[in-house]
């Protein structure tokens, strides 16, 4: 059995977007509008899938079942710029970041 080796993307056009690849640089196999929206890949890193337990945002089965049925996936982590910013305003007035349940009362 064969190692399967993933390729990582982020757009150069928006921030937390990045796009996982069966194959490098394999752009022509991406439907139509998608690399238009995504903008330009920026290549980030390569790694071996069965030599990471965890991945961030996703879990390794919904990797392999997007590699293995379209060849990419696409991820967008939207939740971040709110803790981001909401945090990075918090420590500029010297009080602690919140965690992510207490993120989610101010927003209830």
């Amino acid at each position: 059995m064969t190692d399967r080796i993933v390729f990582v993307y982020k757009s150069a056009q928006k921030a937390r977007h990045w796009l996982y690849m069966a194959e490098k640089d394999a752009f022509a196999k991406l439907p139509e509008g998608l690399l238009t929206a995504f903008g330009t890949p920026k290549f980030v890193m390569m790694f071996a899938l069965s030599k990471h337990r965890q991945l961030p945002k996703i879990s390794r089965e919904q990797l392999e079942n997007a590699l293995n049925e379209k060849g990419y996936l696409l991820r967008i982590d939207l939740e971040d710029e709110e803790e981001s910013l909401i945090n990075q305003e918090r420590r500029y007035r010297g009080h602690e970041p919140l965690d992510k349940d207490q993120l989610r009362e101010l927003f209830k």
